[in-house]
């Protein structure tokens, strides 16, 4: 993809701004055009979702493969443990 989104956004904010203090009245044709560059931008961001989508699937299915083959390694989880560090703290260690 050599088109960013970012690019198109900021093309339509700029192709608005001469009509901040004008009070500009748009035709039937302008924003049916309006509209149609904004179902262009939705479609691309739609398209970057996805595809950051399965780069994220990739990337775990990777990782889970490379876990694994390693034998008896445990993945650590993502969250808070269930238990305390350090004994005086009122947690669950001994």
């Amino acid at each position: 993809m050599t088109e960013f989104l970012s690019d198109h956004l900021k093309a339509t904010r700029n192709a608005l701004k001469p009509h901040v203090h004008g009070g500009k009245m748009f035709s039937s044709e302008e924003i049916t055009g309006l509209i149609g560059r904004f179902d262009e931008l939705v479609a691309m961001a739609l398209s970057q979702e996805t595809a950051l989508s399965r780069h994220e699937w990739n990337e775990a299915a990777c990782r889970e493969a490379m876990i694994a083959e390693a034998g008896n390694v445990v993945a650590f989880p993502a969250g808070r443990l269930p238990f305390s560090r350090w004994p005086s703290d009122g947690g669950t260690a001994a």
